[in-house]
């Protein structure tokens, strides 16, 4: 790390020290940006340092498959400077900076003191540098396979993970569950887990879009099995709703959805048309769910139908035809804050299609959840209240991003 701290900056390279002020009055005043919804938790983290500290421009944290041995700058002032040992200075296993970089070699993910100055802090401004530098990282994708990742070095609004107590109640309704399963024929054994891995593996995924369209693609891909693929002798059977698909049934279906939109919006009219008459896995899938949800209706409502926002079904298809900017931080942020509405949506479609089928509830047993907030993100009233700087190596490394 270097002895000084570069001008407008926080910290030194490579540091981040703890936080702390003692102005109730300009908490209060900064603790405003947390609560605009206009921005997204980017903007408010960056802007609420900003006005508690003064800070001349944003701090920030960067992880890459890329690696620079030295400090290197970017059009727009942005520059970053590595936080691990380059190989001549790594001399000896004592040191903990060699063994941290070894471990970032390990798993090729490096990380880097990101600093841009700012002058103009209007929030168009803000929006903007936040744009430049997805931008300019988003270019290392063309040229070879290397992906970067960032956020602001402080990030009071966060949202922090929880983890799950599992007592033995809860290993048995999955042992019984995984007992009733094996009974199924191998076809519908496969949908079901297939469908299923969809939603497990988009708890993992760290990108808000992944995770999004994981979990729209566990009830599609699940929903299209049982009303496409199911035969006579599925436990699935049942929950077909048969939908008619024939040439005289597309044919009402366009002239209805003509009807009903073409004085409003003749384009929105023939897209909706052709996704709902001609390719039907959207009708097949309102009907399905529906059928799915009968005792539950905001469940299909918050799938298909909104009052104010998009609904989660027209983001699927936002995100999936390129109507999405997946550099544009505030339709991120939109994407994100929609993440619970499919993980709850998802897991309550695979709950009734499992009681349906086993005429049981097969979860019945509560969880206890718990949720941890680390100290080293709590902004303090004193400086007595942190134990002064640590490297970013130190601190990032093991974090999961």
């Amino acid at each position: 790390m270097s002895s000084n701290i570069p001008h407008g900056k926080l910290n030194r390279w490579c540091e981040r020290q703890g936080l702390y002020i003692s102005d109730k009055v300009k908490m209060e005043q900064a603790s405003k940006i947390l609560r605009d919804r206009t921005l997204s938790i980017n903007e408010q983290a960056i802007l609420y340092i900003h006005d508690l500290f003064g800070c001349e421009g944003i701090e920030f944290v960067v992880f890459s498959s890329a690696r620079f041995d030295k400090t290197v700058s970017f059009s727009g002032n942005i520059t970053l400077v590595p936080c691990y040992l380059p190989n001549e200075k790594m001399k000896s296993w004592k040191d903990p900076l060699v063994r941290l970089t070894f471990t970032m070699m390990n798993y090729a993910r490096f990380i880097y003191d990101g600093w841009v100055p700012i002058t103009d802090w209007t929030i168009e401004n803000v929006r903007n540098v936040i744009r430049d530098i997805d931008r300019i990282f988003s270019l290392f994708a063309a040229q070879e396979r290397i992906w970067f990742t960032w956020e602001p070095k402080y990030f009071p609004s966060q949202l922090y993970p929880s983890s799950h107590e599992i007592t033995d109640n809860h290993i048995q309704e999955i042992n019984d569950l995984v007992q009733d399963v094996q009974t199924w024929k191998k076809e519908d054994k496969d949908a079901f887990y297939r469908s299923l891995a969809w939603l497990s593996q988009s708890l993992i995924l760290s990108q808000p879009v992944a995770r999004f369209f994981f979990g729209i693609i566990s009830i599609e891909s699940f929903a299209t099995y049982i009303e496409k693929d199911a035969t006579n002798d599925s436990v699935f059977n049942g929950l077909k709703t048969t939908y008619p698909n024939t040439t005289q049934d597309k044919f009402e279906c366009i002239e209805k959805m003509l009807g009903d939109l073409h004085s409003d919006n003749l384009i929105k009219a023939v897209e909706q048309a052709y996704f709902n008459c001609i390719i039907p896995i959207t009708r097949m899938l309102k009907k399905h769910l529906k059928n799915i949800f009968t005792d539950e209706i905001e469940y299909y409502e918050i799938m298909f139908e909104s009052d104010e926002d998009e609904s989660l079904y027209e983001l699927r298809h936002k995100i999936a035809h390129g109507g999405f900017d997946a550099l544009n931080d505030i339709e991120r942020q939109k994407i994100a804050t929609r993440i619970w509405d499919v993980e709850r949506t998802a897991r309550k479609y695979f709950h009734n299609v499992l009681n349906i089928v086993l005429g049981k509830s097969a979860f019945i047993h509560i969880m206890t959840k718990s949720m941890s907030i680390p100290m080293v993100n709590v902004i303090s009233s004193h400086e007595g209240m942190y134990k002064g700087p640590i490297h970013m190596a130190e601190f990032y490394t093991y974090v999961k991003r």
